[in-house]
C-alpha cells in the first residue's frame, strides 16, 4: 500500500515532468554561471580598512609581490558540511593574483602557517624538503603539538624574513571549514594556527603589509588592527573568489561589500554571552529578546570592532538632501547621494528609525532599509528607499553604515 508521504513525492514528480519525459534538462558551468558567480564575489568584498589609502595597488607599478598566507593558496568549497559546494574549479586568491598580473611581475608565495593536520594525515611524516612557490617552503612535520609548534614557527620565520625584502606584502589567512563547519561552535574568536604572531611580526617587519582574511564569521583583531592600515574581508567567496578579490586588491573592482553582522571585539561583547549563558554544557539560555547584534551594542554602549553595515570604498559619496514622504500608506526616504570621488563605484544607503523618546525593550535604532545604487564619478542620483513601521515619533537616519550616518531626522515630511 502507498503511503501519504509517497504520494504526495509522486504529485510533485509529477507537477515537475519528471514522470512524463517532458521536463527540460538543466545546465550545469556554463559562461552564464561562472559570470554570475564572479558577479557575486565582486560585490561581495569589504574594505574594512585603507585608513593611509594604499589600496588600492597599482599592477603597472608591480614587478614582484610577496604573497603569504594558507588561505591564499586553499580551496574552500570542498568542506564545511552543509555549506559544501560542487565546483568544478575554484580560482584561489594566489591563482587570481598570478592571473591578474600576468607575466608582468613575479609572484613569490609562502605559506606563513597551517593548519592542523586532518585526521587522514595523522600517519604521515612530512619533511623540509619542498622548494615550490618561490623557494625554500617548509613542508609538514610530525603530527605531534611539538613538531607542529616548531614547524609553524619554521614557517613564520620564513614569511618574515622574506617580508623585509618586498615593498609589496598580502597577507591573506582567517578562518577555513575546521572553524567554519556544521555541528561544530567555535570556543572562541580568536584567529586559529598562530596567525595573530605572524601578523603582528610581519606588520613589524614591513609595516605597509595588505591583511586579508577569509572566513564566515568574525575574528578576533585587536592585536594587530592598530598597526595595520590596509584589511580586506573576502568571506568565502566560490569558485570565481580568488579573481574578484585580486581584482579589488588592484583596483579592477571598487569594493561595494558591506558587513551584514557587527564584528566584535571579543565574543563575550555578543549579547549572547553579556546577556545569557550560551556554551554552557546542559541548557544555553538566549535571554537577549530583541537585543541581538549591533541591537544590543547600541543600545548598551558596547563598541565593535567594525559596525553593522560598515564597508569602505575607493571613491567618496556624499549625502546632498534627504526627506521621508508618505504615499499611498507607504512610507519612503527620498534622498539625494553623489559619487564625489574619482572612481566608479556603488554605495549601500541604509535607512535606521528609532524612537524619540526611547522606552525600556526598545532598541536605540534599526535598520529599516536599504539600497544599492551604482554611481560614476561625478553622478547625483536621487533615490526613494521605503521603510518599515515608521511613525511620527521615530528619528529616521539616512547613512553608510551603522557608524556613519549622514542625515538624522530627516529634513522635510511630506504628505502626498
Amino acid at each position: 500500500m502507498i503511503n501519504e508521504k509517497v504520494i504526495r513525492i509522486l504529485m510533485l514528480m509529477k507537477r515537475l515532468h519528471m514522470l512524463d519525459g517532458e521536463r527540460k534538462s538543466g545546465t550545469y558551468n556554463t559562461p552564464r554561471h561562472r559570470q554570475a558567480a564572479l558577479d557575486v564575489a565582486r560585490e561581495s568584498v569589504v574594505l574594512l580598512k585603507n585608513s593611509k589609502g594604499r589600496l588600492p595597488l597599482s599592477p603597472e607599478n608591480t614587478k614582484e609581490i610577496l604573497v603569504i598566507g594558507e588561505n591564499a593558496d586553499l580551496m574552500h568549497a570542498p568542506g564545511g558540511g552543509s555549506a559544501e559546494i560542487k565546483a568544478l574549479y575554484e580560482i584561489t586568491p594566489l591563482m587570481g593574483i598570478k592571473m591578474l598580473l600576468g607575466g608582468n611581475a613575479k609572484v613569490t608565495y609562502v605559506k606563513g602557517y597551517c593548519q592542523n593536520p586532518r585526521e587522514e594525515d595523522k600517519d604521515r611524516n612530512w619533511q623540509a624538503d619542498s622548494l615550490e612557490n618561490g623557494g625554500g617552503e617548509v613542508e609538514r612535520i610530525n603530527q605531534t603539538d611539538e613538531a607542529l609548534t616548531l614547524y609553524r614557527r619554521l614557517l613564520r620565520e620564513e614569511a618574515v624574513m622574506k617580508a623585509k625584502k618586498f615593498d609589496q606584502v598580502i597577507f591573506i589567512g582567517g578562518l577555513n571549514h575546521e572553524q567554519d563547519c556544521e555541528g561544530n561552535d567555535r570556543a572562541d574568536m580568536k584567529l586559529p594556527y598562530e596567525q595573530d604572531q605572524l601578523i603582528e611580526e610581519l606588520l613589524e617587519a614591513n609595516p605597509d603589509t595588505v591583511v586579508v582574511m577569509a572566513g564566515g564569521s568574525p575574528v578576533e583583531m585587536g592585536r594587530w588592527i592598530d598597526r595595520t592600515d590596509s584589511v580586506i574581508w573576502s568571506w568565502y567567496a566560490g569558485m570565481e573568489g580568488g579573481r574578484a578579490l585580486a581584482e579589488v586588491l588592484f583596483g579592477r573592482t571598487n569594493p561595494s561589500g558591506k558587513l551584514p553582522e557587527s564584528f566584535y571585539k571579543t565574543h563575550t561583547d555578543c549579547s549572547a554571552h553579556a546577556w545569557g549563558n550560551f556554551a554552557e554544557k546542559e541548557t544555553a539560555d538566549y535571554a537577549e529578546g530583541v537585543f541581538v547584534g549591533y541591537r544590543y551594542l547600541e543600545s548598551y554602549h558596547v563598541e565593535p570592532e567594525f559596525c553593522f553595515g560598515h564597508g569602505l570604498s575607493y571613491t567618496s559619496f556624499e549625502y546632498e538632501s534627504a526627506e521621508v514622504i508618505k504615499e499611498d500608506g507607504k512610507a519612503y526616504v527620498e534622498c539625494q547621494i553623489a559619487n564625489t570621488g574619482g572612481m566608479d563605484g556603488k554605495e549601500t544607503i541604509q535607512i535606521y528609525l528609532g524612537p524619540k523618546e526611547k522606552t525600556e525593550g526598545e532598541p536605540v535604532r534599526q535598520l529599516k532599509g536599504f539600497e544599492k545604487v551604482f554611481l560614476k564619478s561625478g553622478e547625483k542620483k536621487k533615490l526613494r528607499i521605503e521603510i518599515e513601521d515608521y511613525s511620527e515619533n521615530k528619528n529616521v537616519w539616512a547613512g553608510s553604515s551603522l557608524k556613519d550616518l549622514r542625515m538624522c531626522s530627516a529634513v522635510c515630511f511630506c504628505v502626498k
